[in-house]
């Protein structure tokens, strides 16, 4: 459990008083602990600790159409006390998205255009977690709830997806790495956060080519979001520009790429034109029939073979399905439109009376032909019909089709204008922009909230826009704990989150069955689970005082995806904490052909060494004349100094200090684990697969050198 403590940041000693073991009971080792797991082998895990909630419905989804589907069902079943309702969202709050461009422009504050799921869906559970995993046959859901609490199973009669879509950049190399989105209410203050800096860094900026850089945004996409924003960033900067000496109304520049001939298709190619005439004349560079080709920190490339310098990119595009509605579908031979899923037109998903789904990540057929769009307003109707269904099918009632043709678009471009298409007429101008702010404002959730976002606009009339660099300071990714002898780290069949270094002390890994391995300061563990399946498959805890360094998971993934030779390291390094089960197996086999042989009837004894006092000189012609990996180095004893790994003696070679008179001693020796040579096969293998090696240094009883054995030489005698 400290694990999950030391990858979120939170302090450490305060777990302690629950999960440590009496420390003057150790011993140096974590006996009372082991103890401990042995009697509780079959104890019920936080990973899945038997959680099991039943309901009659599941909502997934906390956008518009979950919640309108939720307020909707309660209303129509509120007098059914017997139907369990349940609405299970990421966030505990619904953002309304429109209106996040104007977070992103200062102009509202991000606080207003959230609401709480909890007061939007009053008289219906609300269950904060992430779907792990869909089980439609079954009737079945895996929610994770937390870092602490692990998975929770859910079951259910009837499921309803609304959990909208995703973003998936990757088609653009780069894109994924250097854009801001425009998602969430966390994008939105990330960007104007972004923006706000770019400015600051700016105005102490000397180099005209840096400063032009960082004072240039290209935002991709010119429908309704990415127009809205531009419009915004627009407004933003030319209203703060006064507040910094150094910079110039030509320093500023803001781009927008569109891959079609005008912005807001879905729009009249009218109001497109007017939209970019608009924005042309206030400073955008509108770039159309383009596309980007790569992202990178400091430029966008575009497919004409034109570079635009620039430290900001906004990515309003690469809308993709989202990944459990697919995986669903996929499993279940369930009918599909462009990856969303395909409803009858009472939002009932084909073939399967009791899945629903609406909003985005829904194909429902529209009344005009094809599917309906993508946006608010379809949603939250959806939301509204398919809750009614929903409740009408409880009854036995025949379902209604959803029926609405849509009231118009609306979008705004900043500096008070905006262009709209409502009920097939045409606005655009000051009047349009009033209309927008009046439609949005009605369909804002909650009246507290819309006296908020009046109030927020009208401050903005009268006062200027809040330039306050609000850029929360987060813990840094790499964590450090100290740990105290006793101290759990973590215990099986929790999930991992944390891969670990140990600094200084030691940690020891364990099972029922005794101590796997002692990590020692410079090792690290963690990488078999972040591999596999992403459960602890062992307990760990402090052998002694010691300090660690936690790297997230994430982080990890990201470094093994990113280096393939670190990603093989780690395969390979993850074969150390096998379990002891596996470790038996394997010696037994072993032993069956070589029976009860020590090191010393199994060793090499011919072998070459090198001693600290040896020139360069005399090291390559014994490298020449007897080519082998690794020579142990020995003192006049012929004690075990450490090792000279091949590679390591060539790196040492390309030094400039280094010459032919050059001592060994001057070098870094590797190691290698050594036996006692009367060490049985069971524990030279055992050894040798915790310690990640391939072979082994055999010593006497004086601990002098006696011979050299490896893996090869093992199996080499199963034939022998």
């Amino acid at each position: 459990m400290l694990g999950w403590r030391v990858a979120y940041g939170l302090p450490s000693h305060t777990f302690f008083s629950s999960q440590s073991v009496d420390k003057s009971s150790m011993g140096g080792r974590c006996s009372a602990f082991q103890s401990n797991c042995r009697k509780g082998v079959d104890r019920k895990t936080s990973h899945d600790h038997g959680g099991n909630l039943k309901l009659d419905i599941v909502i997934l989804g906390g956008g518009f159409a979950g919640v309108y589907c939720a307020k909707t069902l309660h209303r129509a079943l509120s007098r059914e006390s017997s139907s369990k309702i349940g609405l299970i969202s990421e966030e505990n709050y619904m953002v309304f998205q429109p209106m996040l461009p104007e977070v992103t422009g200062a102009s509202i504050s991000p606080r207003h255009v959230v609401n709480p799921l909890r007061l939007l869906c009053q008289g219906i559970p609300v269950f904060k977690g992430q779907i792990v995993r869909i089980n439609w046959p079954d009737r079945k859901l895996i929610l994770n709830a937390g870092a602490f609490s692990g998975n929770v199973e859910m079951q259910y009669r009837h499921l309803v997806l609304a959990m909208g879509a995703i973003v998936d950049l990757s088609r653009i190399p780069g894109m994924p790495e250097h854009a801001y989105l425009m998602r969430n209410v966390g994008d939105a203050m990330l960007l104007r956060t972004t923006i706000i800096g770019r400015i600051e860094e700016a105005n102490l900026e000397s180099r005209v080519e840096v400063k032009r850089r960082l004072l240039s945004f290209v935002v991709v996409g010119g429908g309704y979001s990415g127009v809205e924003t531009a419009g915004q960033i627009l407004d933003l900067l030319r209203s703060i520009r006064g507040y910094y000496p150094t910079v110039s109304e030509q320093d500023l520049q803001v781009h927008l790429v569109h891959s079609q001939d005008h912005l807001l298709p879905t729009l009249s190619r009218r109001l497109g034109e007017y939209s970019a005439r608009k924005l042309r004349e206030r400073g955008l560079n509108l770039i159309l029939n383009q596309r980007v080709k790569a992202v990178t920190a400091h430029r966008v490339y575009l497919e004409n073979g034109s570079v635009i310098e620039t430290n900001t990119v906004v990515s309003t595009v690469g809308n993709a399905p989202h990944p459990l509605v697919a995986s669903l579908c996929e499993e279940n031979k369930l009918p599909t439109e462009k990856g969303r899923i395909l409803t009858e037109p009472s939002c009932q998903v084909k073939g399967e009376p009791q899945l629903w789904a609406a909003g985005d990540c829904a194909a429902v057929p529209h009344l005009k032909g094809g599917f309906c769009p993508s946006t608010a307003q379809f949603a939250q109707r959806q939301g509204i019909l398919l809750g009614n269904n929903l409740a009408r099918s409880l009854h036995k009632k025949p379902l209604q089709p959803f029926i609405f043709k849509g009231l118009g678009e609306l979008a705004s471009i900043g500096h008070r204008t905006a262009v709209a298409d409502v009920f097939g007429m045409n606005f655009s101008g000051f009047f349009a922009w009033w209309l927008w702010r009046t439609v949005y404002l009605l369909k804002l959730p909650r009246l507290d909230r819309k006296i908020r976002v009046v109030l927020d606009w009208t401050l903005d009339l009268f006062f200027p826009r809040d330039i306050n660099l609000l850029s929360p300071r987060f813990s840094t990714l790499l964590k450090e704990i100290h740990l105290e002898k006793g101290d759990v780290l973590v215990q099986r069949n929790e999930p991992a989150f944390s891969f670990y270094i140990v600094k200084s002390g030691s940690i020891e890994i364990f099972d029922d069955q005794g101590t796997i391995k002692t990590v020692t300061a410079g090792e690290y563990f963690g990488e078999r689970a972040l591999l596999a399946d992403g459960i602890w498959p062992f307990d760990a805890c402090a052998a002694e005082s010691s300090s660690l360094v936690s790297i997230p998971a994430n982080i990890f993934h990201q470094m093994v995806r990113g280096c393939g030779s670190l990603g093989r390291l780690f395969q390979k390094s993850a074969g150390k904490y096998e379990s002891r089960e596996m470790v038996e197996a394997l010696t037994r086999k072993i032993s069956s052909f070589t029976g009860t042989k020590t090191a010393a009837e199994l060793m090499q004894r011919n072998l070459r060494t090198f001693n600290p006092g040896m020139t360069v000189r005399d090291a390559v012609a014994i490298t020449k004349s007897h080519p082998h990996s690794s020579y142990p180095c020995v003192d006049s004893a012929r004690r075990v100094l450490g090792v000279v790994n091949r590679e390591d003696f060539y790196e040492f070679l390309k030094k400039p200090e280094t010459v032919a008179d050059t001592k060994l001693r001057e070098m870094a020796f590797a190691t290698l684990p050594t036996v006692h040579e009367n060490v049985s096969v069971n524990g030279m293998m055992e050894l040798l697969i915790r310690s990640g090696s391939n072979k082994l240094l055999v010593v006497n009883s004086e601990d002098r050198l006696v011979g050299i054995i490896t893996v090869i030489d093992l199996f080499a005698s199963e034939t022998s």
